[in-house]
């Protein structure tokens, strides 16, 4: 392009995100970036759908959802990012129990409820949580950032709208193809980086952490009823993905480690 467009990013929790905004917030002048807006179920429902104060920038990134798009878009290309749902659910649960670190005072409060379940349930527990201070970050969260909002259980339009809306996307990431993600941001974005830096890794205890591989049967069967409309969703976009990388294939090697063959396979 050559233009910097305006960019609205659906910055996915758990996925990539950081790294992403990383790349992208610096290419606009702190005076078009926007504040944030809301990054959690109290902040959301303060604002109460008050967005129109921030209308007017040229770059959006954040746990923001549909609502807050459609309220300040205004020729913004939308991007988001996308990761196996139960692998993301599974981060989420060991970035807030090793990650995140909070005073007494704030892990008393509501806006930290979710943490503190982490932080003293087993998983097993949390993700069968039914309480809706857990399961706005559990269940379905990307499907509803892109419907409405990722912090209300809320659900509105359908999966094939949903897709139709991701296919209006130039680019989006995918965490289990981050070559081939790069590879389109270059020709979608004009990136010139081979790959996305790493950021807002999540650390622990190995002996602590829960490790998707490790998961059994009946625990990976409690995400995935949690989430079916995020894994339709994901692997409806990964299909795309894969399609629309595959016209991109000839510069593959412009990457330094790029399966591509086994990518598309």
């Amino acid at each position: 392009m050559n233009h910097q467009p305006k960019i609205f990013f659906f910055h996915n929790p758990k996925a990539a995100g950081s790294a992403i905004r990383s790349i992208l917030e610096p290419r606009f002048a702190e005076s078009v970036r926007s504040p944030s807006i809301v990054n959690d179920l109290c902040g959301h429902e303060a604002l109460a759908g008050r967005y129109r104060p921030f209308q007017g920038y040229d770059y959006y990134g954040g746990h923001y959802g549909r609502d807050i798009f459609e309220s300040v878009e205004a020729g913004h290309l939308a991007t988001t990012n996308f990761r196996n749902p139960v692998s993301r659910v599974v981060s989420l649960y060991n970035y807030f129990r090793h990650m995140v670190t909070l005073t007494e005072a704030e892990l008393r409060s509501e806006r930290f409820f979710a943490v503190k379940a982490a932080k003293t349930l087993e998983f097993g527990r949390f993700i069968a949580s039914s309480d809706p201070r857990i399961e706005v970050y559990i269940r379905n969260q990307h499907y509803r950032q892109l419907t409405a909002s990722c912090w209300s259980l809320a659900m509105t339009d359908s999966l094939a709208e949903t897709c139709r809306f991701v296919d209006t996307m130039p680019w989006y990431y995918v965490c289990e193809h981050p070559d081939l993600s790069a590879l389109w941001a270059r020709h979608a974005l004009g990136w010139t980086a081979a790959r996305l830096p790493r950021a807002n890794i999540t650390t622990g205890p190995q002996a602590e952490m829960i490790r998707v591989e490790e998961l059994d049967r009946m625990t990976c069967r409690v995400i995935c009823e949690k989430n079916r409309l995020d894994l339709a969703l994901y692997q409806y976009a990964v299909g795309r993905f894969l399609q629309r990388v595959t016209v991109l294939s000839s510069e593959a090697d412009d990457l330094e480690t790029c399966d591509f063959e086994a990518a598309v396979a």
